[in-house]
């Protein structure tokens, strides 16, 4: 089977289709309300086409989230097997087996162990497993758990005692990131419903009092300052992403 570079993230027919009815919904929304024009509809796709590079990344993003999420989750079950006596080697076994009663055999956490036990199968050295898996991921407490394995297999130390340590230190530092994610997901939330209440009171508007706005609609004056309102949207859209999207 192919290996995942979770760098890299390749669209699903899915992903387009609904990137393609998202573009045509908010062209119609904007082209209705900001301008009163099925032809701006046309006009407008072409600047929504441009976020396809973030749709890309945020669907990369969410990947390597979720990788991380169920990495710990298994160095969780690890951490259980080497208390128990188990060897490292065997101690991925008894976690994958634990990660079955948590997530679906089809999560992507499964392929990867699959590939760590097949490979000891074979006698392969664990730290290499680990740092090829650890490369390819892009998550940080992978890269660090393989680069610590390694050089506790070369020291010869007391390599469970070190995972452990190791292991609890990245799951304390999880805990930290995922309550800071959810103070996050809260801010988000209140942003996105600041962003969308303009949309709401021009809807609102027009169903109410359509007359009141046809001020701005089919005169150069209108269409400009209805312009303006639109990119000032859509600024304070691409500053909250930035004062929000802080790495975690």
């Amino acid at each position: 089977m192919e290996r995942i570079d979770y760098t890299r993230y390749q669209p699903t027919t899915r992903d387009i289709t609904e990137y393609a009815i998202t573009v045509l919904i908010k062209a119609v929304t904007i082209g209705y309300l900001f301008y009163d024009s099925m032809y701006m509809f046309v006009i407008l796709i072409p600047f929504f086409v441009m976020d396809y590079r973030k749709l890309i990344e945020n669907k990369k993003r969410e990947r390597i989230r979720k990788l991380s999420e169920q990495f710990g989750t298994l160095m969780e079950a690890l951490v259980t097997s080497l208390s128990a006596g188990y060897s490292l080697e065997r101690a991925f076994v008894d976690a994958r087996r634990d990660l079955l009663m948590q997530y679906d055999k089809d999560e992507l956490i499964f392929a990867e162990v699959d590939e760590i036990i097949n490979g000891l199968k074979i006698n392969a050295p664990i730290e290499d497993l680990l740092k090829e898996f650890g490369v390819r991921s892009g998550v940080e407490d992978i890269e660090n758990f393989a680069n610590i394995v390694g050089a506790a297999k070369k020291s010869g130390g007391n390599l469970i005692k070190i995972i452990e340590k190791t292991v609890r230190s990245l799951l304390e530092k999880r805990a930290l990131f995922q309550e800071i994610e959810t103070m996050l997901t809260a801010k988000k939330y209140e942003a996105k419903i600041m962003l969308l209440t303009p949309y709401g009171m021009l809807f609102y508007l027009r169903l109410s009092n359509g007359d009141f706005l046809n001020v701005l609609y089919h005169n150069l004056p209108g269409i400009m300052l209805m312009t303006v309102f639109l990119a000032g949207i859509y600024l304070a859209d691409f500053w909250a992403s930035k004062i929000i999207d802080i790495p975690v």
